[in-house]
């Protein structure tokens, strides 16, 4: 798979990133994202950048895991759903026969 050179600007300093072309636009969304969110950090506790980078991956990193857990618990769900949907089927099934 061919990689090429996408450039982000992050906190005033650009950056060449090597990604397969298909990725380029998801990952200058994502330093857009991973800018703001610095950005915000920043000017909101007066960090230093290298504070702020830590501070910013924490967080991000915990809305990951948030997210994660939260598509895990759909995942449950959506099975329940579909072990209830099965029994239901089954039961008409029975029924019908019984008709």
């Amino acid at each position: 798979m061919s990689k090429a050179n996408t450039s982000v600007e992050i906190l005033g300093s650009t950056y060449k990133i090597a990604c397969p072309p298909e990725e380029a636009d998801a990952v200058k969304k994502a330093a857009v994202y991973l800018n703001n969110k610095l950005s915000e950090v920043k000017e909101s506790s007066g960090l230093d950048e290298k504070r702020a980078a830590i501070i910013t991956a924490l967080n991000i990193t915990n809305e990951y895991l948030k997210n994660l857990s939260d598509v895990s618990k759909d995942e449950s769900i959506n099975k329940s759903v579909d072990d209830l949907t099965y029994e239901i089927k089954e039961q008409i099934e029975r029924l019908s026969f019984k008709a």
